[in-house]
């Protein structure tokens, strides 16, 4: 009996799968231990009927090469969209719209609706942002809905949650990263974390197209592949090895040190980005 290099990751836990985003996913870990290769690439999702996505570690190993892998189909799974009757209905009562409020007051009002028909902001109740996901095809996926203070951060009083989940229960959802439908074969393209970091950062750095993870576990290889390019790499404090070990398949793409730079010369905070170190300087 030959002995493997990898194996599904023993016991009940099971991970976010990085195609059909259900918490189905048996990920390769070394044999042996419980070290899991990639979370987010090398493992089974259990819903073989309505995913099957499975992918083994590339290795070249001379035993796992014999290893006789069991055939089951990839079937990409088809996204259900929103109405874009629904979408455009929430491009209104921006006067309501927190964060809409506070980018008139860093750019303007000319330029803030420049922004909101860029990136698509929408206004949900109760003073809430609406970050519609459109894809490169111009189909919207989802809707996150996120709650500000007038300071412009986070308020942690108010939790964020999709708009799908009130359309349908069995809503299929397949997210891309939130801007993809600004990419083209032509214009560099950046990545960082938050959909508000990217709609700033296209002011700060515009020779970039700003795009946004939406969660620092969100760089799976469906919507990494989704893109022509990627030039530049802005990961949260405390994810550039993560964030650049994911990225690695993009030939010439450079990674953003500023961040991890200034945590260590003690100019930043623990899961801080690059927008709070151009906001900081600005002060």
């Amino acid at each position: 009996m030959k002995n493997y290099k990898y194996e599904l990751q023993k016991g009940s836990r099971h991970l976010l799968c990085p195609i059909c985003q259900k918490k189905t996913f048996k990920p390769y870990v070394e044999a042996g231990t419980d070290k899991i290769v990639d979370a987010e690439k090398f493992g089974r999702c259990e819903r073989i009927n309505n995913c099957g996505y499975i992918l083994y570690p590339d290795t070249p190993d001379s035993d796992w090469k014999d290893y006789e892998q069991p055939k089951i189909p990839y079937k990409e799974k088809i996204p259900d969209l929103i109405p874009v009757e629904l979408v455009e209905s929430t491009f209104c009562r921006f006067k309501e719209n927190v964060f809409f409020r506070c980018l008139v007051d860093m750019f303007g009002a000319e330029r803030a609706m420049e922004l909101q028909s860029k990136y698509n902001i929408g206004t949900a109740k109760h003073g809430g942002t609406i970050f519609w996901q459109q894809d490169k095809e111009g189909n919207f996926r989802t809707g996150k809905i996120m709650y500000y203070e007038k300071t412009g951060k986070r308020d942690k009083n108010k939790n964020s949650w999709y708009i799908h989940n009130q359309l349908k229960k069995d809503f299929s959802l397949v997210q891309v990263f939130f801007g993809e439908h600004l990419t083209n074969d032509v214009r560099p393209v950046a990545l960082c974390e938050s959909e508000k970091t990217a709609i700033l950062m296209n002011e700060f750095q515009p020779e970039y197209t700003w795009l946004a993870a939406g969660g620092s576990n969100m760089l799976n290889l469906y919507r990494l592949k989704r893109l022509k390019n990627l030039s530049f790499v802005s990961p949260d404090q405390g994810l550039f090895e993560k964030w650049k070990e994911q990225t690695a398949f993009f030939e010439n793409r450079q990674m953003d040190v500023r961040v991890e730079k200034a945590f260590r010369e003690g100019n930043a905070k623990k899961g801080d980005d690059i927008l709070d170190l151009y906001l900081e300087a600005a002060h």
